[in-house]
């Protein structure tokens, strides 16, 4: 893995969605692990030395709040984008703790996603 390619998690319940971001990450030349489950995605956390993560926040199970608090247990440094249908999202005192900044909350649906490549940026 060069140092530009990243390690990324793309987590969302629609498949279609799941698989549309994860095919424009690849598409910019980056490795992308998919899951549909914050549970799911924390155990590819486990495994991996992911560095970011693409996030809904409306899943079934554990919320995407709950896999950014926990994810950043597992690897400090692991950086996420919000993308979510829910337009009032507004983040927890403990995840804007974890840099989560309005730059960082996508709303679905995100017409350019090179959107979520600079959303890493800040």
């Amino acid at each position: 893995m060069s140092a530009e390619t990243k390690l990324f998690i793309v987590l969302d319940d629609e498949q279609s969605i799941r698989q549309s971001i994860a095919s424009f990450l690849e598409d910019e030349g980056h490795t992308v692990l998919r899951a549909e489950s914050s549970e799911a995605a924390i155990e590819l956390v486990k495994e991996q030395p992911v560095d970011a993560a693409v996030v809904d926040i409306r899943l079934p199970g554990k919320d995407g709040n709950y896999f950014m608090l926990e994810a950043t247990k597992l690897r400090s440094g692991i950086k996420f984008v919000v993308h979510t249908g829910s337009a009032d999202y507004s983040p927890p005192e403990e995840v804007r703790a974890l840099g989560i900044t309005r730059e960082k909350v996508l709303i679905k649906p995100v017409r350019d996603l090179n959107m979520i490549l600079e959303a890493l940026k800040h």
